[in-house]
């Protein structure tokens, strides 16, 4: 959420502060209250939104870079060993098809990299009646395909948060609006209640004072929407 939608929640918050100190003020006005409901359901929507969208892809990310290591680390290896055992009976189409180093693996795009690994699991399955003597058994390949299968999870994850974040944005716009429209059906009817005080304080609250303003120099930048008369 950016400053300009933070300074506008806060404005939000501080007319529910001043609402709910003085309920007796304008429960008696119908149209007033039940904006304000609205208005308060708007607010928790636009928090729960707010935090939802905020969520970062890092961990995501560090999550993604740990599988495909430990993917690889899994593959390698069973690579090597499928190699030496190509070497061996000199198949050179399966030399070739495995001959890979740590680098080399963890190189390239998610779907490359897992696509390598793949390629060694298939590789060594098909000629694992011949591959004890070199070190892979099957719990080596289980191990294998479950790290392919963990990183393969992973892959699309960052992607997908950012596209739910667009999402949680738009519905933001939508709460964001309906709470002014609130707001101002609030604004029309304040002058009715007959609280001075109550009017006075709710008036100060619909500032909205820019906090990154405030925050640079002594005297703060606000801007102010005032009730109608």
């Amino acid at each position: 959420m950016d400053t300009k939608k933070f300074n506008k929640l806060s404005m939000y918050l501080a007319v529910e502060g001043i609402c709910d100190a003085s309920p007796a003020t304008w429960q008696t006005l119908q149209a007033f209250s039940d904006a304000y409901t609205d208005l308060k359901t708007h607010v928790t929507n636009i928090q729960v939104l707010s935090q939802n969208q905020e969520q970062d892809t890092t961990g995501i990310t560090q999550d993604k870079l740990a599988a495909r290591q430990a993917m690889c680390a899994a593959a390698l290896p069973v690579a090597n060993a499928v190699h030496a055992f190509a070497v061996k009976t000199k198949n050179n189409t399966l030399a070739a098809t495995v001959n890979f180093s740590m680098s080399s693996l963890m190189g390239g795009r998610d779907v490359q990299s897992r696509d390598n690994c793949q390629n060694i699991y298939a590789a060594a399955t098909a000629n694992i009646a011949s591959l004890a003597s070199y070190g892979v058994t099957a719990a080596k390949l289980t191990a294998l395909t479950a790290a392919i299968a963990a990183f393969n999870l992973l892959i699309s994850k960052p992607r997908d948060t950012r596209a739910q974040g667009r999402t949680v944005t738009g519905s933001l716009i939508a709460e964001f609006d309906a709470a002014d429209v609130d707001l101002g059906i609030m604004d029309d009817l304040a002058g009715q209640l007959g609280n001075a005080a109550f009017v006075s304080d709710y008036t100060n609250a619909r500032t909205i004072v820019d906090v990154a303003a405030s925050h640079a120099s002594p005297a703060p930048t606000a801007t102010a929407t005032a009730p109608k008369p």
